[in-house]
């Protein structure tokens, strides 16, 4: 049994390394005063049912009952995970595989409330200190009881809270903790326009239910610090200082409180395994931050300010060139004796806003960025922030916009250490036409969603701006076309702004993205796509200003590409992908020859990389749950960070290490034209900067058939199709013989039996083979569905190309269901071949699946994928349902033209040119 096991182990990719380094909550710094138990780890669960009667949309939440002793399932979860995370981005399968956690039954998959337990026992020593409980995030409305008592609530999918439970817990004895979430969507209200009452982010947020971040209990001093904001106020040579002291003993109590500055020293490993890894230290002290005493109230708090002037020379910029970062000590002590000690990391930078620039460190800094949704389990670990900020790096850019939610800490902390400007973006996120924006409810929770969310991240010295929505304006005016809820968007404007200036008064850029200057409100405008106007119109603003989102890299099908390099836009992925290259070359070129402060286009992440085939043994085949992915090794309790049970194919763009069989990323040539076009001193040559645009030719008339036959039925679609493109049918039959030859061919329609023998000499086109025709000897035929094709460029198809064959805008059936191969295939000449992308797995399909979806579709078709072939004279096709759009109905005129059939309006010749040649294999025996 072992052996067998060892077998199936060796045969699966499995990564033994945390899949989410990381560090507890209470820094190592602060343990002789603070302590804290990571409750990550197996929770017990319970779904609660929707009451009965209770209906969707109304903005009435059901109550959630209390859990059943009886009622708990028998599979624990994960802690922290979503109960639904592996339906997340699902449809069918089509795409990435997002199956991260298989040991969970799949009818949790739609669970809508549900309870979480923990049982967790009390250290001894911890008596006559602050019991914290604390979630990083948890994904819908939260109620949290302690040993019966209810302690919390909570309606924010993103931001961490905490609770005071000293007084229901008892040091040495064991304390129960329960979790209620309610999802997201029970407190819809399509009442009217949008639906969600809190900002819930996009793909990722309004999907996921449950504890998705870290859960700690924490032992706090009874006298602490609360709060810390570091201001490095360059421009002034101070450091600054912004402490919260809160007193939760019975008496006031008068401290001093300040610190020493350190270098913080990055001691991560190079390799792409150990460079995720925190791994730092300490180095030389620089400064003293002089203490101040305070009088602390009892159960109160008091507000301190610190100050220290910095010498030239004594704390290095920060910059993207070179992070440089320091840890402040703050030192809070009751006469001589130190009661709490508070680490806090910063950067010596300062942005400023000067005139229509925005400046680093008081010189003009232009950003050049990179900015993606959220999508699930794979971007929970520092591994995958340091792929990406790697990549941001590789393609010569400085900036990353975390776009549509607040994403979890640890992205901010890879920023500080690696050199990435961020610009952190709340949940605000209208593009879906989602937001409630006709509701106070959510125009009050959006501001304190900003409070908290800017109160998180304020010391991170790599976040130099602040995104507070994304698309309200158009959706307002475009989708919802309601210009009268627009001053109730400017109100939020001002009161948002005014949010984060009283919040945080060291960062300037306040912007919302592809919303302007939000009516002249904001310091800065962001525009989102357009085109050389768009640019003119958001640099004649006079404000520092930038692009948010641009290209046609997220939505554009092979037909709107096509404008950029013609007919190899239609015929693969990455003809498509050479298209957007010269794109997002020009576009980019254009935005920093305009000026742009922030430049970029949407995306490098998902867009100009390929979905990685993670532990794929075989790219042909769909997805195994049980043999494809990275498995993971042995669970480990109370630990920081997500532990998935496995990563599926095609998840996430990016390698980690997690497969050493694949790259940390696979570019595709829209990736190496965005690297040339954001060269450090101005946009470098690339090849993508011009390509041919390829187009069909025009060709010599063909020699005309004399005579064509036809066998089917009267009344099929062949028929009718053949009619109406005007063919002239000859009178005889089949069987009749002529006084002297002339050149024939017989048009059968393969889509069903027919029983005939050809004349001898005549040509024979099997239009629209199925296997209901029959058996072949010179063909098999395959199963293959597809509505655009690939000319050869020869004979029947010559002069035309991947443009003409491309029927996916215009129809939704399928133009065939089979491809051939064989003897006829292997011997005779191929005339057309189906696309082995199949663009109805990209065109106006969702953003989280199409890119997987559009590459699987290429790897997983079948071998075969000949669909029209020339055999000696006999010509097969399995094309069938095409032409009656305008764009099949041409590509059929052609067909017939080139192939020298007679019809009425046609343009072939008695005496054409064209020659097919020497062919191997004449039809001599009946087709059956």
């Amino acid at each position: 049994m072992t052996s067998l096991l060892s077998s199936l182990l060796l045969a699966l990719t499995v990564f033994t390394h945390p899949f989410a380094p990381s560090e507890g909550f209470v820094n190592r710094l602060e343990k002789e005063h603070r302590q804290e138990i990571c409750l990550n780890g197996h929770w017990q669960f319970q779904a609660m049912p929707v009451p009965d009667g209770w209906e969707y949309g109304k903005g009435n939440p059901p109550e959630l009952a209390m859990p059943s002793p009886e009622g708990w399932d028998k599979t624990l979860i994960r802690i922290p995970s979503p109960w639904n995370a592996n339906s997340f981005a699902k449809h069918n399968l089509e795409g990435p595989d997002h199956r991260d956690f298989p040991s969970y039954p799949q009818s949790w998959d739609n669970v809508r409330m549900a309870w979480m337990r923990k049982t967790v026992t009390v250290p001894q020593d911890w008596s006559g200190q602050r019991l914290i409980l604390h979630f990083e995030a948890v994904a819908g409305f939260a109620e949290v009881y302690v040993n019966g008592h209810k302690v919390a609530e909570n309606f924010d999918n993103f931001l961490s809270f905490e609770a005071d439970i000293t007084d229901y817990l008892v040091p040495g004895k064991e304390a129960e903790i329960l979790v209620g979430v309610r999802s997201l969507s029970l407190f819809d209200d399509n009442s009217t326009i949008g639906r969600r009452v809190i900002p819930a982010g996009s793909m990722w947020g309004t999907h996921i239910s449950g504890i998705w971040q870290d859960v700690y209990l924490m032992a706090l001093p009874q006298v602490r610090v609360a709060d810390v904001f570091v201001k490095p106020l360059v421009s002034k040579k101070t450091l600054e200082v912004e402490v919260i002291l809160r007193n939760d003993s019975r008496k006031d109590v008068k401290v001093s409180v300040g610190g020493d500055v350190k270098e913080w020293v990055n001691m991560a490993a190079k390799d792409v395994i150990g460079a995720p890894v925190p791994e730092w230290k300490l180095g030389q002290q620089t400064m003293t931050v002089a203490p101040v005493q305070v009088m602390v109230p009892a159960g109160g708090k008091s507000v301190v300010t610190l100050s220290a002037p910095v010498e030239d020379g004594t704390l290095d910029f920060w910059s993207p060139e070179h992070p440089s970062l320091y840890a402040l000590l703050l030192n809070v002590k009751s006469g001589k004796k130190e009661i709490d000690l508070k680490y806090e990391r910063f950067g010596w930078r300062e942005w400023t806003l000067v005139g229509d620039k925005q400046c680093l460190n008081g010189k003009p800094y232009p950003l050049r960025g990179d900015s993606w949704h959220f999508m699930g389990i794979p971007q929970m670990t520092r591994r995958y922030a340091w792929a990406w900020y790697t990549a941001i790096k590789d393609m010569n850019a400085n900036a990353v916009r975390l776009h549509a939610q607040v994403y979890p800490r640890f992205y901010m902390d890879l920023a500080d250490e690696m050199g990435i400007c961020v610009l952190d973006e709340t949940a605000n996120w209208a593009s879906d036409g989602g937001p409630k924006l006709d509701s106070d409810k959510f125009w009050e929770a959006s501001k304190d969603h900003l409070r908290r969310f800017v109160l998180r991240d304020r010391n991170h010295p790599g976040v130099f701006g602040w995104s507070i929505s994304n698309e309200n304006k158009p959706v307002i005016l475009y989708v919802h076309k309601r210009p009268d809820l627009m001053p109730g968007q400017v109100q939020a404007w001002k009161d948002w702004k005014e949010i984060v200036m009283e919040t945080d008064p060291t960062r300037p850029w306040i912007s919302s993205d592809g919303e302007d200057d939000g009516e002249g409100i904001l310091p800065v405008t962001v525009g989102h796509y357009g085109d050389a106007s768009s640019l003119e119109h958001w640099k004649s603003i006079g404000k520092p200003w930038g692009i948010g989102e641009h290209s046609m890299a997220y939505y554009g099908t092979p037909k709107e590409v096509s404008k950029y390099n013609g007919a190899r836009a239609f015929e693969s992925a990455e003809g498509r992908m050479e298209g957007l290259a010269n794109e997002c070359w020009h576009l980019l070129a254009d935005q920093r020859r305009a000026g742009a402060s922030y430049s970029t286009v949407f995306n490098m992440a998902w867009y100009a990389l390929k979905p990685l085939s993670l532990g794929k043994k075989d790219l042909t085949t769909v997805p195994s749950l049980e043999e494809d992915g990275i498995f993971f090794g042995e669970y480990v309790e109370g630990v920081p960070g997500v532990q998935p049970e496995r990563l599926g194919p095609y998840s996430t763009t990016f390698n980690p290490g997690y497969d050493p069989a694949l790259p940390l990323y696979e570019p595709w040539p829209l990736f190496d034209a965005m690297r040339a076009a954001n060269a450090p001193d101005g946009p470098a040559w690339s090849p993508w900067e011009n390509v041919l645009k390829t187009e069909g030719t025009e060709t010599s008339p063909a020699l005309e058939y004399e005579r064509v036959l036809f066998v089917g039925r009267p009344d099929s679609e062949l028929r009718k199709t053949l009619d109406a493109q005007g063919v002239r049918f000859s009178e005889s039959s089949v069987k009749k013989t002529a006084k002297k030859p002339v050149r024939t061919i017989v048009i059968v329609d393969a889509s069903e039996a027919q029983n005939f023998t050809p004349e001898n000499g005549a040509d024979v086109w099997l239009c629209g083979l199925t296997p209901d025709f029959g058996q072949l000897d010179c063909v098999e035929i395959v199963p293959f569905r597809r509505s655009s094709y690939i000319p050869e460029n020869r004979s029947w198809t010559r002069g035309m190309t991947a443009k003409d064959f491309y029927f996916c805008e215009s129809q939704n059936q399928d133009a065939s269901a089979w491809s051939l191969s064989g003897k006829a295939v292997d011997e005779g000449v191929v005339l057309l071949r189906a696309c082995r992308a199949d663009w109805r797995k990209w065109n106006r399909r969702a953003e989280d699946m199409k890119t997987a979806a559009l590459l699987r579709s290429e790897r997983e078709a079948p071998k075969a994928d000949a669909v029209f072939v020339k055999y000696g004279n006999l010509y097969i096709s399995t094309l069938k349902d095409f032409a009656s759009s305008p764009e099949g109905f041409a590509a059929l005129s052609k067909m017939l033209d080139n192939a020298g059939i007679p019809r009425e309006g046609s343009t072939v010749s008695k005496e054409g040119r064209f020659n097919e040649g020497e062919l191997p294999g004449l039809l001599t025996k009946p087709v059956k």
